[in-house]
């Protein structure tokens, strides 16, 4: 027996349709990474990242997620020929910043980055596009997100990670309150999707923009984690007023033929009002998702 489209996620069908997504879907989606450890692996992940910008697919790769610990590698391999890369500085997992008991971890994260942003001010070859802070999960959520937002004295944007899960909902209503209007969702592999969802309705519910972290990242979900076209299609119903269960059925889908109809299908207006609620994905392997999307036609050269 056929299947349907997914509930409550417009232009959804189970003929997946041809043709690429509007460019305003995917230009600058792909947050590249350099992870924490030596200088030599900064320098290696610099050396990627210049390689992605320069390919065809350039236009799809975002800012580089740069650990403050891998602050001072990263300077030390930038070139005179660098202009304005574009980076989000990301609290280490390591220090107070980790502890869910300690009531100094934004206080810290807020030192570490305001430390690492001063390395990088007067360079013209770095563009500090945000932060990324935790907040303190052994406080209550209210509390901890105000605890964030008093710590924190910076003029970029920042970007605030919320437990997915709905009993730091109280967090994002503080964040909305504020007006800071940014926060980060990890969803790794194992996360509750049905919460998730809860979550993810809640962010967009409350005007808030959302990066999404999720490990390996693949064009449809899967047991190895998320997809990237479910992320933006769970947005898209989000945004059209799905409920939190539909929104959840939708990260979890791994069919791809309701998810890629339903992209496809968006238009330049569409993909740029779910862009503005999601704005960023990060993505540790690019080029096998770059070849991913391309084999499913979804991105082609000639459109890059």
């Amino acid at each position: 027996m056929g299947f349907t489209g997914l509930p409550g996620l417009p232009g959804s069908d189970e003929d997946p349709g041809v043709g690429q997504v509007v460019d305003t879907l995917v230009d600058r989606l792909l947050a590249d990474v350099v992870p924490p450890g030596t200088p030599r692996a900064a320098a290696g992940a610099l050396v990627a990242h210049r390689h992605h910008l320069s390919a065809w697919y350039g236009d799809l790769i975002g800012p580089l997620r740069v650990p403050t610990s891998a602050v001072p590698g990263l300077m030390e391999a930038l070139q005179p020929r660098d202009h304005a890369l574009r980076v989000t500085l990301v609290v280490d997992p390591t220090g107070p910043a980790s502890d869910a008991g300690s009531e100094v971890a934004p206080s810290w994260a807020a030192t570490q980055v305001a430390a690492a942003r001063a390395v990088m001010l007067d360079d013209d070859r770095i563009e500090i596009a945000g932060v990324e802070l935790p907040l303190p999960v052994s406080l209550p959520p209210a509390t901890a997100a105000r605890a964030a937002l008093s710590a924190l004295d910076l003029s970029v944007p920042a970007w605030f990670v919320v437990p997915a899960v709905p009993e730091w909902l109280e967090a994002l209503d503080v964040l909305a309150v504020d007006g800071a209007e940014n926060v980060a969702l990890h969803l790794p592999p194992g996360t509750d999707l049905v919460q998730a969802g809860h979550v993810l309705r809640h962010v967009v519910d409350r005007q808030l923009a959302c990066a999404v972290t999720a490990g390996e990242v693949r064009p449809v979900s899967g047991e190895d984690g998320l997809g990237l076209v479910n992320a933006l299609c769970a947005v898209r119903a989000a945004l059209n007023g799905a409920e939190a269960e539909q929104v959840a059925g939708i990260l979890a889908e791994q069919r791809p033929e309701p998810l890629l109809s339903a992209a496809r299908r968006m238009s330049d207006a569409d993909a740029a009002v779910v862009r503005a609620f999601l704005p960023v994905m990060t993505c540790p392997a690019v080029r096998p998702l770059v070849e991913d999307l391309e084999l499913m036609g979804l991105i082609a050269p000639d459109a890059a």
